[in-house]
């Protein structure tokens, strides 16, 4: 079904370090032609575009996902955009205002949103792998590194999440970037671009799918602080 969500985990999961098991990259694409997550480990991040899945390693070049490469978390939509719009300048800091033909009265739902652009300026977050066994990822973010790229052409694709949502996902904008040679991408935290097609789908279906490995059973989790899940992904907070 279009513009549906399908999520495998919750990111409270990883926020405790559970992340070492998960269900397979193939298992993952039956859901959905376009999604972020990341890969077993917390070693880089995943992005999603046209049906086909690219990793970027904390360390080394981007990668298309093998089938069989174990995914601990993900959030993946059937894309058919309801909102179509020209932007000739747009940033992460406009992203909402740009999106306010939806977000007016419809506050409480999830989007689905791409942007194909020319992008003067991204700005990633790099999250090293795990170094031990349930190294959460508020830990992992003590040790990322931001970088920059200019003057680049892609793809960002990604979700805006309700506040009611925290823990199950990040309330607010989660984006990745893919670029268009394929070469360039990873969690955004900051982007400013030109010449964009933006596109954006409401979702009110919402499945999480909870792993039934004997890490996720085996200790309970608790709630999520907003402000901790905002400073471990980097994404600003919603308004």
């Amino acid at each position: 079904m279009a513009n549906c969500i399908y999520q495998y985990s919750v990111l409270g999961a990883l926020m405790n370090g559970i992340c070492q098991d998960g269900t397979t990259a193939q298992n993952i694409l039956k859901h959905g032609d376009h999604g972020i997550g990341t890969i077993r480990g917390l070693n880089g991040e995943l992005v999603i575009i046209d049906g086909v899945a690219y990793h970027f390693p904390a360390n080394g070049p981007l990668r298309p996902v093998e089938a069989a490469d174990i995914i601990p978390f993900a959030m993946t939509t059937w894309f058919q955009p309801t909102l179509t719009s020209h932007v000739p300048c747009i940033s992460m800091s406009t992203l909402f205002d740009s999106l306010l033909p939806v977000f007016p009265d419809e506050q409480n739902v999830f989007l689905s949103i791409r942007l194909v652009a020319s992008f003067s300026r991204v700005v990633f977050r790099v999250i090293p792998a795990q170094s031990k066994p349930r190294e959460s990822l508020l830990a992992l973010a003590k040790r990322q590194e931001i970088r920059e790229c200019t003057r680049i052409q892609g793809t960002l694709f990604g979700f805006w999440s309700p506040r009611y949502t925290s823990g199950f996902s990040i309330p607010g904008f989660h984006l990745h970037l893919l670029s268009a040679d394929r070469t360039v991408g990873g969690h955004v935290i900051d982007f400013d671009a030109e010449d964009g097609q933006l596109a954006a789908a409401v979702v009110r279906n919402y499945q999480v799918e909870l792993p039934a490995s004997e890490e996720f059973r085996e200790a309970p989790l608790n709630c999520v602080k907003e402000q901790d899940l905002h400073t471990a992904e980097g994404s600003p907070a919603p308004r």
